[in-house]
């Protein structure tokens, strides 16, 4: 076994042990010819140095393989354990040892210091001191020429060594000869790196409560869906290969384009959304936008706009919870929502527990209104609830305003009570509870209430008030879940949610159109961003490099047809109807023509790495699970004996995730042909549009189906896009060219009248 274990080492590797050996050799040759030619001891010492360094890094190499090939085993017998993933002796094993691995390369990169220390030292002796050492204080007899010679050449080799184990990196064993195609063994592998990454990360921000390792909590759940997204690792395809599949689809990828039979977005949601986007701007009250909108002298806009030049009316700014004590937050959020101190009643910008949301609510009594504008992605804890990407099932209180809301059709409400369960975003649906609790106590106990039934409950202060949430990204996602838990407490309540992200399953999606108005802006990839669009993703990516011409095509198409079936997973839901029904494909022509030929070779793996599906006697047709037992959601039953094949307790989620959709109705903005071609060249340099400034884009704010935002769209502006400015730009457009229509309607027959 451990014979054959030498065959997995890599190449480079060994060439780089062989030159350190060497080195590790001349360095003690040098050194001992220094202390016998009373060299200064200064040379002796560097030259000892190195050769320690390069002893150490060998030594350092057999430990490193030996730990990497018993975490490897360690990692592989996690997978074929029946609770796999869970707290068992194995899992504990498989930490540990993953840990040892990683100090282990931290030490390597000690050594690879030590060695670049002593090489520095040898070279500033050397050439510093050339002419004295060498000429007058080494006595080396009839072969002195020789000895400097050669401790001129030492601090070279010193140099190409530290070089060579910078690029060759700390891995002794390739991962690949360990894993081989063992799917649950590459997931736990990179699910324990993102783990310690992750955790890491958090500490050096200062969040050091997430160093304490606990089973199940947010890091291990984003770490284990980061571990599946990577699992292509295990059909031989690399990330560099993903990335360049990526950049082809960049390059085909196009913007979205207007079509010719579109509905046009009603102009009383557009204005009112448009009104509204401000708010939800200005719960970013941190230093991110900032950024985007100042790149060099972002420091000094965001200390302005948290006053800290104005500190001394700090008095008079309302005081939030976890707010500085200048309650710069409030400043920030009051300079850019332009409403005064009086209007901000209550915000949070605090996050200590799990799944908190930043959160502010003014009342504008001017429009009879309360706005609750809750905050997107900014801080390190708002990205893991993004990371909780995964689908959990809805409950009856997460749907109560759309099963009890006075609002609501009946037949919607039928609808959603018989296709349940419901699934949505498990990091959005945490934070959407927690939130509806912190402003209304409990949104479905009818006496008690919180802040928001004494503003507007009977005898409150805003009694007939219009609720509105907003939020962007994330925390447009957020307000819409919330609503979700209000609308039959609140049934004037509407929702502008601003690249918002796709949180609920199709049917929940559509049911709260009449209270949830969704903006997204040309081709922003966060109303994309899903599991299940990404998998999608990784898959046409590699499809694209496959096409290419200036690839090994036949490799990449082999490892594109094992990755077809996730893709093939995900479009199986493509033909599921509003009722949940999946229709089943007509494969009896070509069992009579004699056309039955194997297309692909479809595995799939549990938990375990054992085969739930496995078919290599015969043929496997695309299509051929379309009678696979179905909720409407797209989601497999779990009582589906095909599915399982034997091995209960398997996880179904994980191998078929929910498709996600954007909530609601959906307002699309989209550039017009004319100035969609030259946006994707000049989007990403701000000055050029500055230049151009005679030549503003034309927009169009049109209705759209949400199925045509499951896919991303590679595009050079999809970042770019999903910047909030460039949003409220876009819809203060299309309501200026209604208004020029409108005045010029009006006129028109004023017109026709004199002529």
């Amino acid at each position: 076994m451990g014979l054959r274990k030498l065959w997995d080492i890599r190449r480079l590797v060994l060439f780089l042990g062989a030159l350190n050996l060497g080195l590790s050799l001349v360095a003690a040759h040098a050194a001992v010819l220094s202390l016998r030619g009373k060299c200064p001891q200064r040379v002796v010492v560097a030259s000892t140095l190195v050769a320690v360094g390069a002893a150490i890094r060998i030594i350092w190499m057999v430990g490193m393989g030996f730990t990497q090939v018993v975490t490897a085993s360690a990692m592989i017998a996690q997978a074929s354990e029946p609770t796999s993933f869970d707290a068992t002796p194995t899992t504990s094993q498989r930490r540990r040892w993953y840990k040892h691995w990683l100090w282990c390369s931290r030490i390597g990169f000690l050594v690879t210091v030590v060695q670049s220390i002593g090489a520095l030292y040898l070279t500033f002796i050397v050439v510093s001191k050339f002419a004295k050492y060498f000429d007058c204080s080494c006595s080396g007899g009839e072969d002195e020429f020789g000895l400097q010679t050669f401790l001129a050449c030492l601090p070279v080799a010193a140099w190409v060594v530290a070089f060579a184990q910078c690029c060759v990196g700390s891995d002794v064993m390739a991962w690949r000869s360990l894993y081989h195609n063992q799917d649950e063994a590459w997931r736990a592998h990179y699910r324990e790196m993102f783990d310690y990454g992750i955790r890491e990360a958090m500490c050096c921000l200062g969040r050091r409560r997430y160093l304490s390792y606990l089973d199940k909590d947010e890091v291990d759940s984003v770490a284990a869906l980061l571990g599946d997204l990577v699992a292509y690792r295990a059909v031989g395809a690399s990330h560099l290969e993903v990335v360049a599949g990526v950049a082809l689809l960049r390059e085909r990828g196009s913007q979205s384009h207007l079509s010719d039979d579109y509905t046009p977005a009603p102009d009383s949601l557009l204005q009112e959304a448009s009104y509204l986007h401000s708010y939800a701007v200005a719960a970013y009250t941190g230093p991110l936008l900032d950024i985007g909108r100042h790149p060099l002298t972002f420091p000094c806009v965001w200390l302005h706009r948290q006053g800290i030049l104005t500190f001394w009316n700090r008095n008079r700014r309302p005081k939030l919870e976890g707010d500085n004590w200048w309650r710069g937050h409030a400043a920030a959020f009051l300079q850019q929502a332009h409403v005064p101190p009086e209007a901000l009643v209550k915000g949070r910008v605090l996050q200590t527990h799990k799944r908190e949301t930043v959160y502010f609510v003014v009342v504008l009594h001017h429009l009879r209104s309360v706005v609750v504008a809750v905050r997107g992605t900014e801080t390190p804890e708002d990205l893991l609830t993004d990371g909780l990407g995964r689908e959990c099932k809805l409950s009856e209180s997460d749907l109560l305003g759309l099963l009890k809301g006075s609002g609501i059709p009946e037949r919607v409400k039928r609808q959603v009570q018989e296709t349940m369960p419901h699934y949505g975003h498990v990091g959005v649906i945490q934070a959407a509870r927690e939130l509806s609790m912190e402003l209304d106590n409990l949104a479905e106990d009818e006496d008690d209430g919180g802040l928001l039934t004494k503003l507007l409950g009977p005898g409150g202060e805003c009694t007939d008030y219009s609720l509105r949430f907003v939020g962007h990204s994330l925390g447009g996602s957020i307000a819409a879940l919330t609503a979700l838990r209000l609308y039959r407490r609140y049934p004037q309540l509407h929702v502008y949610a601003y690249g918002v992200l796709p949180c609920v399953d199709a049917i929940t999606a559509d049911a709260c159109a009449s209270f949830i108005t969704s903006v997204i802006y040309n081709d922003e990839f966060s109303s994309r961003l899903s599991v299940a669009a990404i998998m999608r993703l990784r898959v046409a990516a590699l499809q694209a490099l496959a096409a290419d011409a200036n690839t090994d095509s036949a490799l990449l198409t082999k490892l594109t047809n094992q990755l077809f079936r996730e893709g093939h997973r995900n479009e199986r839901r493509e033909n599921i109807d509003s009722k949940g029904v999946a229709e089943e494909e007509d494969n009896e022509d070509s069992n009579e023509k004699g056309k039955n030929k194997e297309i692909m070779r479809f595995q799939t793996s549990n938990k375990r790495g054992e085969p739930l599906l496995e078919n290599t006697a015969k043929s496997i047709q695309p299509g051929a699970y379309a009678d696979l037992d179905l909720l409407p959601n797209g989601m497999p039953r779990e009582t589906t004996d095909e599915l399982r094949g034997g091995n209960m307790g398997s996880d179904l989620q994980t191998m078929w995730p929910a498709e996600m959709f954007v909530p609601g109705l959906i307002i699309h903005l989209v550039l017009e042909e004319s100035y969609a071609a030259a946006s994707m060249w000049n989007s990403s340099y701000r000055f050029l549009m500055r230049q151009e400034s005679n030549k503003k884009p034309q927009y169009r704010a049109i209705l759209k189906d949400r199925e045509s935002f499951r896919n991303i769209v590679v595009s050079p502006s999809m970042f770019l896009d999903h910047m909030p400015w460039r949003c409220k730009e876009a819809m203060d457009e299309v309501l200026k060219q209604v208004k020029i229509r409108s005045t010029a309607s009006l006129y028109t027959p004023l017109a026709s009248e004199l002529v």
